[in-house]
């Protein structure tokens, strides 16, 4: 399976440091995508945001995503804290756990995906690991809150997904926090 991804990440209106991030990592036929949102804004948040995205870094793709999730909960301790959601797919199989006000969405299949309440390096009761099969010709789509919860993905699904993008930044990005949004394509 073929994997088409495009990222957008911009800080507050202000500030020079994001707190958002975006990773994409790729090992064998698995991918890992995730979107961290720093708590607040400026040079903290973006410490706390790096700080996450370090830890998924060196996870090992093939290992559990609750094992991942548990190690950028005790990478962010001492941090501002951060919300994220992390996606790991592998061939006809999507793992998905947010933790705090991110969204994953999919489109082209139904997921029974369930945040978990909480803040990444300060306090979280459990991790919901959501599953789903994945077909090909399914767009992933995770943002953090500095972009509207009320985006019409649907209305925007035949853009490309660099175009996707930039649509949503564009259309429903709030100026008054920091926004991040990565879009993946499956392709048979």
């Amino acid at each position: 399976m073929q994997w088409i991804t495009a990222q957008r990440v911009s800080p507050k209106t202000g500030e020079r440091e994001c707190g958002d991030a975006v990773l994409v990592r790729r090992e064998g036929e698995a991918a890992l995508l995730a979107v961290v949102d720093g708590l607040g804004h400026g040079k903290l948040a973006a410490q706390a945001a790096s700080a996450a995205c370090e830890s998924l870094a060196r996870w090992p793709l093939s290992d559990d995503l609750t094992a991942a999730m548990r190690g950028v909960h005790e990478a962010l301790r001492g941090t501002r804290g951060a919300a994220a959601g992390v996606c790991l797919v592998r061939p006809g199989a999507l793992l998905c756990c947010g933790v705090g006000n991110v969204e994953i969405r999919c489109i082209g299949v139904k997921a029974p995906i369930l945040l978990s309440p909480g803040v990444l390096g300060a306090r979280v009761q459990n991790f919901r690991i959501c599953r789903a099969a994945l077909p090909s010709d399914v767009r992933l789509v995770l943002f953090s809150d500095g972009i509207s919860y009320r985006a019409q993905l649907d209305a925007l699904r035949h853009l490309e997904p660099e175009s996707f993008c930039d649509a949503l930044m564009r259309d429903y990005r709030k100026t008054d926090d920091d926004a991040s949004v990565l879009v993946c394509d499956s392709k048979a």
